[in-house]
């Protein structure tokens, strides 16, 4: 490692040294009308190729200016002066000293019809948008708009091709302000060519709702807009790769984009072995759909069973069998007045896992808990989106918004357990699960949008229907022998064996209305009133074995059928303030809501009342144009879900059983947020910090009970006060251009306070984690490239107790990545990526768990216009591609290793195809 450092380090410097140059170029500007000289103006030096800023300086006070070190070719001259036209001129530079002598300028008060020419900006901020001009950031050849967001300041994409940027997740992306397959993030930016692109814009992601009141929680994620160049909008383009490692593996592809006038129709589809091929970063409940909780206070009184999401990378747990496919058509007509967006997208995912788990226990005695699964899964989905806007005229429109899923998942897994208390085997249990759930889920919207001739008056009203239906049907065989006398010999069985039905509808209707009235100039009164209703049933019955091989034994403690009704009034005051430098929001809103339940098995009422209040307030200043900084402050209540307060026993685990409590209170959050951010245009600095903090009263958290003997826990939710959770992420940079070495450095550091109960003995945890990581990449397109970015976190947790005290469990991780491009002699393109996940090992868990993903690619461009490809792919060379996952709680640390797709050799042929005019 530290011979690695040392090469890289000598490459850098050898690198700096290579481009140090000695030509230069120096004039005189003066005012064409005053004949005097310009002191202080802006002089700047632009790469011709791309744009890129190379130098720059200010005129002295006799106007003159110098600009030193630079590299022969062929240049930009900018030069800008208040209130003076722009001057741009080409000019090139060869070996020794150029003099361009005396340059005029003309004011803008005697320009008439004279020709101004502008520089593009790289970056510009505008209010809460940051926007790149794609063409400044150097990409080689067939660059995806994945690759060019790796170069943008405060972006991140890892491995899965997931974004974060600006310290916040990604959680859409749209290409034209439109979506592009509904919630698939990666169909655009894997499969979208860099160079199509003109502008990556970059926002907060939020509703219609937040945009008119001017108030954000800050917890948001981002979204990402491609916008498209014109001539990118016409005729087709799209690509096809298929590989194989000639035995078990396939990894296959296609994609199909065509552009007629307003009309957009793409086609894709997918065959993998090595991923999930679902293209998508998490597959939201309501895709498509805004999720404004203001809105439906009432969505987490559904019971679900069994409705978690497999299809993404992110939660993915064995060897994957990926199918997917999917189409959308889109168009606009009439003058853009109307729009429609369809989408159809079908996934197929089959996973065999091997898993291993370890629990050590804390508490009084140590414990050890060991396990061992085998597990399978089959998951298919259909998913359809649809959107229609109507713009009546330039004061009215409509929007109708429809999404509608239909998921059938099957699992199974055979589980074996064995506990030791002391260092005394006390438990051995084995277990076997089987899982079949259905899932239908249909969500509309209709928005109907009213301006009016007076500016900033406007009317937005928002309808919203709902349908939601499980099925689900599992079984459960559970047999576990227990030393009572702890003798070391297994005197004792326990035999549970179930099956288990569950039957679970949801109806959800509701509207809102929001009304904006301009006051003065610069201030808003923004009113709004909302009604929500869900109709509901859950009927969950388990049934014992009778010892004829049938279930019709109905066990009562695991039962229990109920109907439900929710019903929930809000309202909100918001006023809103809007300057060239200031925008201020503040107000509050109060919400009330009402739970009926009706338990279908005893024929008893409950009913429960919750009060509601939404204090809020946001603030923004810029300092000027690139320059803004932002804060909210919101407080929300918190009500108790429908399972956490029905009184019904899931012994699904039943090793670990969990039991509802209806006696829980509604919680109250305090959110605060705040960011910074900061680019200079010509020096290509950047700067961004975000901090957040929550503090919760009557936070919702567990009481477990532990029989120590057999590991038994049972655990129930309750209240208490005294936690919170914080975070901050700062990044400070230097872009980086065509040779030129970009550099960033940032930190990540969260914390917190949790408490929980462990057989009545309350537990308090801090814990934190500090994050330092840096950044050097370099481009010399088409020659070679690198990117380093080491990393080193460090991470706390103490945890105190009444009879156990103090107990502390810190670790180091450590680690970083490492890639580059080298183009080898006939035109082979090597390219290789490392990855190293270091961590410091634990008492409990020893050895410490270490990874280093090293990957390489050989490629060789083929045909007439270079738009195929040969690849020789390698992955994970050295074999040490481990799932694995740490998590360390109050009284217990456990860890988790299970299957992934290890070392393997792929031979890919990729073939990209472009019909548009100036593709060549």
């Amino acid at each position: 490692m530290k011979k690695l450092i040392g090469l890289l380090a000598f490459f850098l410097a050898s690198t700096l040294t290579l481009y140090a140059q000695e030509t230069g170029l120096k004039g005189t500007l003066r005012d064409t009308s005053e004949k005097r000289a310009l002191p202080n103006a802006v002089i700047s030096l632009l790469h011709k190729n791309d744009s890129t800023l190379a130098r720059f300086t200010r005129s002295d006070k006799n106007g003159a200016f110098d600009l030193q070190n630079l590299k022969p070719g062929k240049y930009i001259l900018l030069i800008t002066f208040p209130k003076f036209a722009d001057y741009a001129d080409e000019v090139e530079l060869k070996d020794g000293q150029k003099d361009i002598g005396q340059i005029s300028l003309t004011p803008k008060s005697v320009l008439l019809k004279e020709v101004v020419i502008r520089s593009g900006q790289a970056i510009r901020i505008k209010g809460d948008t940051t926007e790149f001009n794609a063409d400044s950031f150097v990409v080689k050849e067939g660059a995806t708009v994945e690759d060019l967001m790796k170069k943008l300041p405060g972006f991140q994409v890892n491995s899965k091709g997931e974004i974060t940027a600006q310290g916040k997740r990604v959680d859409k992306v749209l290409v034209d302000g439109e979506e592009f397959f509904g919630d698939d993030p990666t169909m655009a930016t894997q499969n979208l060519s860099a160079k199509a692109v003109d502008k990556v814009q970059v926002f907060d992601t939020k509703t219609e709702q937040q945009q008119l009141t001017g108030i954000t929680s800050g917890t948001e994620g981002k979204t990402i807009n491609i916008k498209l160049k014109e001539n990118s909008k016409k005729g087709a383009f799209g690509k096809v790769i298929a590989g194989s490692n000639f035995d078990n593996l396939v990894d296959a592809k296609a994609l199909y984009n065509r552009f007629v006038g307003k009309k957009k129709v793409a086609l894709y589809g997918t065959r993998t072995g090595i991923n999930t091929g679902s293209l998508s970063w998490e597959d939201r409940e309501k895709l498509g759909m805004e999720n404004d909780m203001e809105y439906d206070e009432i969505g987490g009184f559904y019971y679900s069973y069994g409705s978690n999401d497999d299809f993404n990378d992110w939660s993915l747990r064995g060897l994957p069998t990926a199918t997917s496919v999917g189409g959308l058509f889109s168009n606009k007509w009439n003058a853009d007045k109307n729009n429609v967006n369809l989408s159809y997208r079908y996934n197929r995912l089959e996973t065999e896992n091997i898993a291993t788990g370890f629990t050590q226990g804390f508490y009084k005695v140590p414990t050890l808990e060991n396990r061992l699964t085998n597990s399978y899964g089959l998951n298919e989905q259909h998913a359809i989106n649809g959107k229609y806007e109507w713009k009546m005229d330039s004061l009215t429109s409509f929007k109708f918004t429809t999404s509608a899923t239909y998921k059938m998942t099957n699992g199974g897994e055979q589980t074996n357990r064995d506990f030791t208390q002391d260092n005394l085997l006390t438990r051995i249990d084995n277990q076997r699960r089987e899982n079949d759930n259905t899932r239908i889920q249909n969500d509309n919207s209709l928005v109907y949008k009213q301006l009016f001739k007076k500016k900033n008056r406007q009317l937005l009203t928002t309808l919203r229907f709902g349908i939601t239906e499980d099925d689900n049907e599992s079984y459960s065989h559970v047999r576990s022998d227990y030393d009572t006398n702890k003798d070391g010999i297994m005197d004792s069985v326990g035999l549970v064996d179930q099956m288990r039905f569950f039957d679970g509808r949801s109806q959800t209707l509701g509207g809102k209305v929001t009304f904006s009235e301009p006051i003065s100039k610069k201030m808003n009164l923004v009113l709004d009133y909302a009604y929500n209703r869900n109709n509901a049933s859950s009927y969950q019955n388990t049934y014992n074995e009778g010892g004829n091989g049938k279930y019709d034994i109905r066990n009562e403690d695991y039962s229990n059928n109920f109907d439900m009704d929710a019903y929930s009034h809000s309202t909100m005051a918001v006023l809103r303030y809007t300057d060239k430098k200031i925008r201020f929001a503040a107000g509050t809103g109060v919400s009330s809501v009402k739970l009926k339940l009706l338990n279908a098995d005893s024929e008893e009422n409950s009913t429960y009342n919750f009060l509601n209040l939404t204090p809020q307030a946001s603030f923004n200043y810029a300092f000027k144009q690139q320059t803004n900084w932002s804060f909210n402050y919101r407080g929300t209540t918190r009500q108790p879900s429908i399972n956490q307060l029905q009184p019904l026993k899931d012994n699904t685990n039943p090793l670990a059983i969990y039991e509802g409590n209806p006696n829980l209170k509604v919680g109250f959050n305090h959110s605060l947020s705040t960011f910074f951010n900061s680019y200079k245009v010509l020096s290509g600095r950047n700067l961004y910090f975000s901090a957040s903090f929550n503090k919760v009263t009557n936070a919702i958290t567990t009481a477990s009970t532990l029989d120590l003997r057999t590991g038994k826990r049972t655990s129930r939710p309750v209240n208490v006060n005294g936690t919170y959770n914080w975070f901050t992420w700062g990044q400070i940079g230097k872009n980086g251009g065509e040779k030129k070495l970009g550099r960033r450095i940032g930190i990540n550091a969260n914390g917190g306070r949790n408490i929980n109960f462990l057989n009545d003995e309350k537990n308090t945890t801090d814990y934190k984690s500090f994050d330092l990581n840096l950044s050097f990449y370099y481009d010399y397109p088409e020659k070679y490239s690198f990117e380093f970015r080491p990393k080193i976190a460090q991470n706390f947790s103490s945890t105190r107790s009444i009879n156990d005290g103090t107990r502390k469990t810190n670790y180091l991780s450590y680690g970083g990545y490492i890639s580059g491009m080298l183009m080898l002699p006939g035109k082979i393109e090597l390219t290789s990526d490392c990855n190293f996940d270091l961590r410091q090992g634990l008492d409990a868990f020893a050895p410490a768990t270490n990874i280093i993903l090293w990957n390489a690619n050989l490629s060789k461009k083929i045909f007439k216009k270079k738009d195929g490809k040969i690849i020789l792919e390698a992955r994970d060379l050295l074999d040490q591609n481990k799932g694995f996952n740490r998590n360390i709680s109050s009284n217990f640390i456990t860890e988790e290793r299970f299957s992934r797709i290890g070392q393997y050799f792929l031979l890919k042929f990729e073939w990209s195809f472009n019909k548009m005019p100036g593709s060549k």
